[in-house]
């Protein structure tokens, strides 16, 4: 198998593994976008158990996307994540990256995320976070959101809110994003109430 192959591969899992766990991937998040921080910190942020934190700690590192560095804060050492992302094709082409990925680990403590997902089923994360990127770039309006998920104008006004404060935060770490401007402005108070 060709070396490049084998890391597509690696890349696969690894967002598979992300995508089956919202509490990892709402923790591999967290850590992603306040590199460098400790275990114990991203724990209490996140109100995970330290056990638990640490065990996710060490499942990101076995899968090539976290490492603990030689410095450490206070005594207590410190971990960077990696942004990891891929695409892949089959009947199309999907590509997965850290906002899908950061969405889905905030089904875990948003309960219109959950709502969302508990009804229209996890694949339905992805037009939700491109129609909100469409009024992010000043594209669409909410009610347009409700209108391309084809949801009730609450549904989709309260996805898109959700969301909203997750991509502006992940966006500089997502390379499936760097080249989109936002053009509407996202409230400071908003970003600090969101799951990041």
């Amino acid at each position: 198998m060709p070396l490049d192959s084998k890391a597509s591969l690696q890349r696969f899992f690894t967002i598979h593994e992300l995508l089956e766990a919202p509490d990892l991937a709402r923790f591999y998040t967290d850590v992603l976008v306040h590199s460098p921080t400790t275990i114990t910190v991203t724990s209490e942020r996140q109100g995970l158990p330290k056990r638990t934190s640490n065990e996710y700690a060490h499942t990101l590192a076995e899968l090539g996307i976290a490492e603990e560095l030689d410095s450490s804060e206070d005594g207590t050492p410190l971990w960077r994540a990696n942004p990891v992302s891929g695409q892949w094709t089959s009947d199309g082409t999907v590509k997965l990256g850290p906002a899908i990925i950061a969405v889905y680990g905030a089904t875990s403590v948003d309960d219109n995320l959950y709502r969302f997902m508990d009804r229209h089923g996890r694949a339905a994360l992805m037009p939700a976070i491109l129609a909100t990127l469409e009024y992010l770039k000043g594209e669409a309006t909410r009610r347009g959101v409700s209108e391309m998920l084809d949801v009730p104008a609450v549904e989709g006004i309260a996805v898109s809110q959700a969301i909203e404060p997750i991509l502006v935060v992940v966006k500089e770490y997502d390379a499936l994003l760097n080249n989109i401007d936002f053009e509407v402005d996202t409230h400071p108070r908003t970003v600090e109430l969101g799951p990041y």
